[in-house]
């Protein structure tokens, strides 16, 4: 995101929490080494795809870039602020979530810069609503550019808690599908470890998950203190 962007993100998120929430409570340990979290945010994709991308880390004011790959691919962790906006709106509050993802050239221009954007609100003190409120007005008005196409993210990591039951659920291919419907996939549960749509189903920002379940003992990763 760029330098302008990321002021007006930041000034925003001030003006839309209550002083009470202007600090946000994000404990120090929410924040890892950043040896500790490149190692998380690489083992969420093969090493075809994580031994070339490029690799963000969380801090406080948001999420910066640390090594600069060549694949067009970008890997980092994303916490609570990814959860789905109508059906995880509980995770919010949860600081247990860990989602290590790696995008494609094509998600890394549009969804992952909605997740910068969510993480900048959140880390403000943004709550649920007030987030994704910004998130639709960000698409509106083109800070934000919605997906013109189907593409791809990788969520294969055996570090990734997605909820407080589920865990690290199955390693997933997250299909971006813009307008896709659950029915369309055949009406699956989140629970059946079937393709599912769980995030925003029929509008631009639907996006569907594929258990890769050939991948049962997932990709551990390295950590280095």
């Amino acid at each position: 995101m760029k330098r302008g962007k990321l002021l007006f993100a930041t000034s925003l998120a001030a003006a839309l929490v209550s002083p009470a929430l202007a600090e946000s409570e994000v404990g120090a340990d929410f924040f890892w080494p950043e040896a500790r979290e490149i190692a998380i945010a690489r083992s969420a994709a093969p090493e075809t795809v994580s031994e070339n991308a490029s690799y963000w880390v969380l801090l406080p004011s948001g999420y910066r870039q640390v090594v600069t790959g060549s694949n067009g691919f970008n890997c980092l962790v994303l916490r609570q602020w990814s959860a789905a906006f109508d059906t995880q709106r509980e995770l919010f509050e949860w600081e247990g979530l860990v989602a290590p993802i790696c995008y494609d050239p094509v998600t890394s221009a549009s969804s992952m810069q909605e997740q910068f954007l969510r993480a900048e609100l959140g880390l403000a003190g943004a709550d649920h609503d007030a987030i994704r409120a910004e998130i639709m007005s960000a698409y509106g008005d083109g800070r934000l550019r919605p997906l013109e196409r189907t593409a791809f993210s990788y969520m294969y990591s055996g570090a990734q808690r997605l909820t407080p039951n589920a865990g690290h659920w199955h390693p997933h291919l997250m299909v971006h599908a813009p307008y896709y419907t659950n029915d369309m996939l055949g009406g699956n549960s989140f629970t059946s470890g079937d393709p599912v749509v769980f995030e925003a189903p029929g509008t631009f920002r639907a996006i569907i998950a594929i258990p890769v379940n050939g991948r049962d003992g997932h990709i551990q990763p390295q950590f280095e203190e």
